[in-house]
């Protein structure tokens, strides 16, 4: 992999942790990825004002089910941050490239090698280690705390990764089977028509949950911050994208693991989050795993 690209994956990697470290530390994150998908949506109608999309027709069911698997996303990963701490919530979500192999190997007919495995088994490994909550390493405690809400919001959340990647992957491949257009283009139509379509349904779901003039002060004292999000997250969305045109797919989602890293260390010295070392570690063999998976 050519310096240049490890370098933007890792800007990227940076960008993404950012963004969530700024939602986390919002006062109320459900109602910030409210205002995030309004900005969202804004940016769609302006992009396919300049240029309108052309969408086949077998990808709109790919689009769909993955604008409403990413709904079930923002649901579940706001509810994460507002009772769990992110450098804890946020590795397990990006836990899901480990995964991956395991439900294409049984939906979509890939083989797994025995270096697959062994990362596999390393993510695992850090799971188990994340979930520890006690001065003692003990195995049996993971079990204890599963089913506490921060775990099982984070559990959740990592589900719904794995759903949208699995559509997602199928959506592009049916795109680029039937589309004409540039690729790049092609990558940012799909993103924006079901990034909009989820965050229409979760805008919705905000306006029935919370107290309109809740909302309308969040959006008025965190407008900077909403911004941030946002423009973190397409920078971070956008650079992996242009990276794609050169690079294998696994080796770029390995690198872009060191997310993972990032946030252990933003939640543990910025917001003072508890386990910090031992997160580390857990973030540091996550990482290894995932390596392990894309350079198979």
């Amino acid at each position: 992999m050519h310096p240049t690209s490890i370098t933007l994956i890792l800007l990227s990697a940076f960008c993404h942790a950012l963004w969530n470290f700024y939602g986390k530390s919002s006062r109320d994150t459900r109602i910030l990825f409210f205002w995030c998908g309004f900005y969202t949506v804004a940016i769609a109608f302006i992009a396919f004002g300049i240029k309108h999309p052309v969408i086949p027709r077998p990808v709109w069911t790919y689009i769909i089910a993955s604008a409403l698997v990413h709904l079930l996303y923002r649901l579940f990963l706001t509810h994460a941050y507002t009772v769990g701490e992110i450098s804890f919530v946020y590795p397990i979500t990006r836990a899901a490239p480990a995964f991956l192999p395991l439900f294409a190997f049984l939906l979509l007919n890939e083989r797994i090698s025995v270096q697959g495995l062994i990362g596999i088994l390393c993510v695992i490994a850090s799971i188990v280690l994340y979930q520890q909550r006690e001065a003692r390493i003990q195995f049996k405690t993971f079990f204890r705390y599963l089913g506490k809400p921060d775990a099982l919001w984070a559990y959740a959340t990592l589900a719904s990764v794995i759903g949208y990647s699995l559509i997602d992957k199928q959506g592009m491949s049916e795109f680029h089977r039937y589309s004409t257009d540039v690729p790049l283009w092609r990558a940012v139509t799909y993103y924006l028509i079901e990034n909009s379509i989820s965050q229409v349904f979760y805008g919705l779901s905000c306006l029935a949950r919370f107290p309109h003039q809740q909302i309308t002060e969040i959006g008025r004292t965190e407008w900077k911050r909403t911004l941030a999000v946002v423009v973190l997250s397409l920078t971070s969305y956008s650079l992996i994208l242009y990276v794609l045109m050169t690079e294998k797919v696994s080796y770029v989602t390995a690198v872009r693991q060191c997310s993972v890293i990032f946030v252990v260390l933003l939640g543990g010295y910025a917001l003072k989050e508890t386990y910090t070392k031992r997160r580390l570690i857990a973030a540091v063999v996550m990482v290894l795993g995932i390596f392990l998976i894309a350079y198979q």
